[in-house]
């Protein structure tokens, strides 16, 4: 199938169901899907709340930016915010363990990491590929993520139920407005399953080309 673009990035908040979108994608289209994080654990060899732990956020968003810029072969920053191409890369590492992406030209189907719009040039990045916020009531969201400790955002350290909802909810307010900046199109999923979410995607992309 040669209708969708050649990268289609999910992104959304936590429990928006990026993963399982991503993979009912692939298997109607036949084109690979990878999840963003689970390359990054893979990578790291260890989970990202250890990671979070361990090294700090600040260590991680590093990591998920090279690996998307590896991704969208993004070149210079500077370049990258005059819209231009050189061949200079944005993000320099000695040796990177993401450098196999770079050299993927396939058709990917991405899901991204819930915060992974939390840097400026990294919305821009997506901002220029076929970007799909899957948006929901942050409420409901809550309701089914709320029992995985493995979250590193949310659910850390925070014993009382009030606090921890609140703090989910808050973070949701935070990041929406940046979701939407990043995507080319919004897809609403409340009360969708996520074969009906992945089917309505596959009518949008296809109307569009």
């Amino acid at each position: 199938m040669k209708e969708i673009p050649n990268r289609i990035f999910l992104i959304g908040y936590m429990g928006s169901g990026k993963s399982t979108v991503s993979k009912i994608l692939s298997e109607k289209t036949g084109v690979s899907s990878i999840d963003m994080d689970h390359e990054i654990e893979k990578a790291e060899g260890m989970p990202i709340r250890r990671m979070f732990i361990k090294y700090g956020e600040h260590e991680f968003r590093n990591k998920e930016s090279e690996l998307l810029d590896k991704l969208c072969h993004v070149t210079g920053a500077v370049d990258l915010l005059a819209g231009e191409i050189t061949g200079e890369q944005k993000v320099l590492d000695k040796v990177s363990k993401y450098e196999v992406f770079a050299n993927r030209e396939e058709d990917l189907i991405v899901s991204c990491g819930g915060g992974i719009i939390l840097d400026d040039l990294n919305r821009q990045i997506l901002n220029r590929q076929y970007t799909i916020f899957l948006e929901a009531s942050p409420e409901k969201l809550y309701e089914r993520v709320k029992g995985d400790g493995n979250r590193p955002f949310a659910f850390m350290d925070i014993e009382d139920e009030n606090e921890r909802r609140e703090r989910f909810l808050d973070l949701y307010r935070k990041r929406e407005p940046l979701y939407r900046e990043a995507a080319a199109v919004t897809v609403q999923t409340d009360g969708k399953t996520p074969e009906e979410i992945a089917g309505e995607i596959l009518g949008l992309m296809k109307s569009s080309c």
